[in-house]
């Protein structure tokens, strides 16, 4: 199996068991999942944990598979594991937390999501066939539009990543490492084949 299909089970079963293991006032609705991990929180390891695992097994198939085309991925998965260890600041503001921490995780999760709408648009360029181009596009426009959304009504800003992260989820675990991708066919050299 594919290591970014581990890391994909592990982070989803971080994520769904939060409310289970953080504290009582988390919602799945309206708070993002980077608060499981957050700063000085119950538990924070185990969100902690499915971030280096998504990123591992991200960044390890890209390697193992490299072209220029995964680079995007590859730094996507760095930064994804970058925003896990760099924590959120705490669901209440009562508990102490660092502020340069915080503002670390953000960027580093904004860069995450620009990295990855650049791979999927590099994706759709790469591709032949129109229903997995469009795919790449919609995606892309996803990663973009859907934290946008989040801004805009934070009461279900929680279920709006979910949603975001389910779609991107579903692309990895059936494109990536580029390996199964209809990409453009060489031109033809119009030498014989052997």
């Amino acid at each position: 199996m594919r290591l970014t299909r581990i890391g994909i089970l592990i982070f989803t079963a971080a994520a769904v068991a939060g409310p289970l293991y953080t504290v009582e006032r988390y919602s799945p609705i309206s708070d993002v999942i980077s608060l499981l991990g957050a700063q000085n929180t119950p538990n924070n390891f185990i969100m902690v944990a499915g971030f280096l695992a998504l990123s591992i097994g991200i960044i390890v198939d890209g390697v193992r598979q490299f072209s220029k085309p995964t680079v995007p991925f590859i730094a996507f998965g760095l930064c994804m594991g970058l925003a896990g260890l760099v924590a959120h600041r705490p669901l209440s503001p009562d508990v102490a937390f660092s502020l340069f921490a915080h503002h670390t995780h953000s960027a580093l999760a904004t860069l995450a999501g620009i990295f990855i709408t650049v791979g999927l648009l590099w994706q759709a360029a790469r591709q032949s066939l129109p229903r997995p181009r469009a795919i790449a596009i919609a995606l892309a426009a996803l990663c973009f539009g859907l934290p946008l959304c989040m801004l805009a009504f934070p009461g279900i800003q929680g279920f709006i990543q979910r949603l975001m992260y389910f779609l991107m989820f579903i692309w990895l675990w059936t494109c990536y490492p580029l390996t199964n991708l209809t990409t453009k066919e060489p031109k033809a050299t119009g030498e014989p084949l052997p």
